[in-house]
């Protein structure tokens, strides 16, 4: 059937571009009912999906132009509103007030699946406060996986664990003389 169907079109490239013109007018006929292929609008996406959390227009305007990435901002509401009991009003001002919104939604949303309904507020003020959400959430979600701890103990626990250096040189000992002073240049005027 295929062979049939190609062994009638036209072999030369100006015969088949007549064909393709032909067809030309049948396309333009039924385009006002194809949809564009355009990328859609950021700050289109954000208004949607956030007022269809039912949020005020006024907070949604506000909120959407103030970001650099609005997607992020409403995927991270409505991560949150769907997947927690935490109202939209509430992730929006937690999710516009930090640098890493997916990630908040992320850390939020884990530490939830573990935790009761009441640890709802802490935990949003606590994933947003940590510098790496992502991690803050691995670390709430395994102690309290392993050790009978409530949540607000293991959020207080992990969000005060800090930097630690690992694996130290040999001959790296903290404080015991201070730092050397760079050696003065002598083609820069002294103040």
């Amino acid at each position: 059937m295929f062979r049939q169907i190609r062994d009638r079109l036209p072999r030369s490239p100006l015969k088949l571009a007549l064909v393709g013109m032909g067809l030309l007018p049948a396309i333009a006929t039924f385009s006002p009912f194809l949809k564009p292929a355009v990328a859609a609008n950021p700050y289109d996406i954000c208004a949607e999906d956030l007022l269809r959390r039912q949020l005020p227009p006024e907070s949604v305007a506000l909120a959407c132009s103030s970001v650099l990435d609005p997607e992020e901002l409403a995927e991270c509401v409505v991560d949150i509103d769907v997947n927690t009991d935490i109202i939209a009003s509430d992730a929006l001002v937690a999710c516009q007030q930090v640098r890493r919104p997916l990630e908040l939604a992320t850390c939020v949303v884990d530490i939830a699946e573990v935790s009761e309904v009441s640890d709802a507020p802490a935990i949003l003020q606590f994933c947003g406060s940590s510098l790496l959400p992502e991690r803050f959430a691995q670390c709430v979600v395994g102690l309290k996986n392993e050790i009978d701890l409530i949540t607000t103990q293991a959020l207080a626990i992990c969000i005060d664990a800090g930097d630690r250096i690992i694996d130290p040189a040999p001959d790296f000992i903290p404080g015991k003389e201070p730092p050397s002073e760079p050696p003065p240049t002598d083609n820069l005027p002294s103040t």
